[in-house]
């Protein structure tokens, strides 16, 4: 059976960080596919730039990993969505597959103040990433861990595009040169 790992996130912008991440989830975990599933325009995020431009640097920033796909989902989404609406929409969608969900350990610490925790906890498989030294909760049963040295924050990198710090260690060479080319993140020309 194939296995298939999605990571979503809000990517805005996606950083060197979300790259490894997805990197080391499809090598540790044998994932013969990474589907990359960014918010929708209607995510409650606080300087959240449109769906189209971070899809397009999804598209740059992973372009060189054959296996990665970047979806559209959320692309149209008309009104607030919830985990648990994206991950049955998915598990109807790949029903023949093995799927999991990737998502750093401080979201998977909070999955049981989600919409319908206890069908999240016990009916979908995670790989989660752990954050600096936070403990591993006992309700883990359905997770596996992925120890990653990167620890980058978008909106930390969106405060280095604004004050005109070096990004190189931070974003994709290209993904730089896409943001200042369409000036985003209130960057001056």
């Amino acid at each position: 059976m194939k296995k298939i790992g999605f990571f979503g996130g809000s990517f805005n912008p996606p950083t060197i960080a979300h790259f490894m991440i997805a990197k080391a989830s499809i090598k540790e975990f044998g994932l013969d596919k990474l589907v990359i599933v960014p918010m929708g325009d209607k995510y409650e995020k606080s300087e959240l730039i449109s769906f189209n431009l971070r899809y397009e640097m999804l598209k740059i920033a992973f372009r060189n990993i054959h296996n990665i796909e970047i979806s559209k989902m959320q692309q149209n989404q008309q009104k607030k969505t919830y985990a648990i609406d994206s991950f049955r929409e998915i598990s109807k969608k790949y029903d023949k597959t093995e799927n999991y969900f990737i998502m750093g350990l401080d979201n998977y610490l909070n999955i049981n103040k989600w919409k319908d925790s206890e069908e999240l906890l016990n009916n979908f498989k995670y790989i989660v990433f752990k954050r600096n030294d936070i403990e591993i909760p006992e309700f883990a049963k359905n997770a596996s861990f992925l120890d990653i040295s990167y620890n980058i924050s978008s909106s930390d990198v969106r405060k280095m595009i604004k004050y005109k710090e070096n990004l190189k260690e931070v974003l994709n060479e290209d993904v730089v040169d896409f943001i200042r080319k369409n000036n985003l993140y209130n960057q001056e020309k």
